[in-house]
């Protein structure tokens, strides 16, 4: 039986993609530098800020590493003035929450978003969750597919010596398959997300699910 759910952010619960677009297109203005439709930065995320930069830039500016430092502290600038915006959660994603905590099922969030804006994001969005923990990247810490951000959603949820057995995690990208993996965790993957089903199908992905109530039957 599962003890703990551990969901990914960015394409699991929360459509973010228009914020995330909107700031790295600012950060783009700022330096004269082309910009991109908001559905292409689906393709970009999914490895933390600085590698969504880094896709987002133009190849000679993506070599250059002290610039691509300082386009992420403008994009990161332009979307800490404005994290909620144009983000929304998944349909059926409040009902599939709020039936985890009528059953008295834990749930955490793990993601590659930096720590402060996935603790102001998801409270903001699922008030009525109460969140055993929320957990993004740290500043200068590892991100998944390294182990270290769950292992800290495991441990701030105080189920750190419960079988990962017992624990399951919930995400949208390929990055999902080997962070699972490297946790010791079973996984299911959504098609709802920034990666569509044939890519993930085409990374090894075993578990896929089409709505969020279909999480459900994994339980």
């Amino acid at each position: 039986m599962i003890r703990l759910v551990i969901f990914d952010l960015d394409g699991t619960i929360l459509n973010t993609i228009g914020g995330i677009g909107s700031a790295c297109n600012e950060m783009l203005a700022h330096y004269g530098l082309p910009l991109w439709q908001l559905s292409d930065y689906e393709k970009f995320v999914g490895d933390g800020s600085r590698m969504l930069i880094k896709r987002a830039l133009p190849a000679e500016k993506a070599a250059d590493e002290a610039f691509v430092d300082a386009a992420r502290d403008v994009y990161l600038k332009f979307y800490r003035a404005n994290l909620a915006r144009e983000t929304r959660p998944y349909e059926g994603m409040p009902e599939l929450l709020a039936e985890l905590q009528r059953r008295g099922i834990p749930m955490a969030v793990a993601s590659n978003k930096f720590d402060d804006g996935a603790k102001f994001l998801v409270p903001h969005f699922y008030p009525q969750i109460r969140w055993a923990a929320v957990e993004g990247q740290k500043p200068g810490g590892p991100l998944k597919p390294e182990p270290g951000i769950i292992d800290d959603a495991i441990a701030h949820s105080s189920a750190a010596g419960l079988d990962r057995a017992r624990i399951l995690y919930v995400g949208d990208c390929e990055v999902d398959i080997q962070s699972a993996g490297r946790a010791g965790l079973e996984y299911v993957l959504v098609t709802w997300g920034f990666r569509r089903r044939s890519a993930l199908e085409a990374a090894g992905a075993k578990h896929l699910i089409d709505t969020p109530a279909q999480l459900l039957g994994y339980l």
